[in-house]
């Protein structure tokens, strides 16, 4: 029988933490449950990111829940700790400030962060993420000061961000690197239909090329490609895909690829510890193999199985139903994305 004092902890404050949180607290009512995130802001939905920059409402209209839903629920939150350590072996995690925090039973749901390819790492402080709520605020403050925005690489985060500062009479170009294209299905024929459909829309697409180098020009930039190309622009925006945010489990012996790996049952390869949503690599048995995780449709779900399997049963994952995005009335199938549409 589950032991209802047991302790658990949650790495990570989005979808997969919340839904696992959600799952823990009403299959184990007398628990301690507790999220560590490094984050400032709380949970959000990252749908509304994009729009967030069109209204004047406030960072709270992004909350997915108020700040008292968690003390109703008992389960407390805490927000700007970063985690430097976990030692399985002790069942202990250990935070910036040097303060230890005991689990009984850990789940990992650190989500991802913004890839940055190896050849553009030089320019890193030339390139703008759009990833949080806080990038959010900071771009919305700087709206009235460019004209002109560059995607570079090209993922489902920048077609969504292109839908919106179309809408704010902004003009934008993309240096579509399929390599980089995240997480869209993507082959020849989806690439000349999504090249005809941003076309469309008046974005400026620059194919079959990649950026090489990022320079300051007055109070812009010019962004360099393979192929000689020069964009003058105002922004240039890091959309390359996300990596597993899990630097953190360094020296923790915990079996990681891409991200960690973890069996169809959500479980990773040290005791207690299981991980969910995008910092995990999961096996799925209908495919026989392992696949990377993206968007808030998988997240959700995997933390749901996550926190079954923490309460003792013996939940298998599958796969998840796949979304899309909308351009120009063309629909193109996303791995866990919400629809979106950046039809004006």
């Amino acid at each position: 029988m589950l032991k209802k004092s047991l302790k658990y902890v949650i790495i990570g404050d989005g979808h997969a933490g919340n839904s696992a949180a959600e799952t823990l607290r009403k299959g184990n009512p007398g628990s301690e449950i507790v999220i560590i995130s490094s984050k400032p802001t709380h949970y959000f939905d990252h749908s509304l990111l994009a729009t967030f920059l069109l209204d004047k409402k406030d960072i709270t209209s992004l909350y997915v829940y108020p700040y008292t839903w968690y003390k109703e629920n008992n389960i407390r939150l805490r927000l700007n700790q970063t985690i430097t350590k976990v030692i399985p072996d002790k069942h202990e995690l250990i935070l910036a400030h040097n303060e230890r925090v005991y689990y009984d039973r850990l789940l990992i749901a650190s989500g991802a962060k913004p890839k940055l390819p190896e050849s553009l790492s030089r320019y890193k402080n030339l390139l703008t993420v759009f990833t949080d709520a806080v990038d959010a605020m900071k771009l919305r403050e700087r709206l009235g000061t460019f004209k002109h925005v560059t995607m570079v690489g090209g993922d489902c985060i920048g077609l969504h961000l292109a839908g919106a500062m179309l809408k704010l009479g902004k003009s934008v170009t993309f240096v579509l690197n399929e390599y980089n294209f995240w997480p869209l299905e993507f082959d020849e024929t989806v690439k000349s239909k999504l090249i005809g459909c941003l076309k469309k829309k008046h974005i400026e697409v620059v194919a079959d090329d990649m950026t090489t180098e990022i320079v300051r020009d007055g109070t812009g930039l010019n962004v360099m490609t393979k192929n000689g190309k020069i964009i003058k622009t105002d922004l240039a925006f890091l959309t390359s895909g996300m990596v597993p945010n899990i630097d953190f489990l360094d020296g923790s012996g915990i079996d990681v690829q891409t991200g960690i790996l973890v069996d169809e049952y959500m479980h990773t390869s040290a005791q207690d510890i299981w991980a969910a949503g995008e910092c995990a690599t999961v096996y799925y048995p209908e495919l026989k193999d392992y696949r990377q995780t993206t968007g808030e449709i998988n997240a959700k779900a995997l933390g749901n199985i996550s926190a079954r399997n923490m309460l003792d049963e013996k939940k298998v994952v599958s796969l998840a139903e796949p979304g899309k995005i909308t351009i120009e009335g063309e629909d193109f199938i996303t791995y866990g994305w919400k629809g979106f549409s950046i039809d004006i």
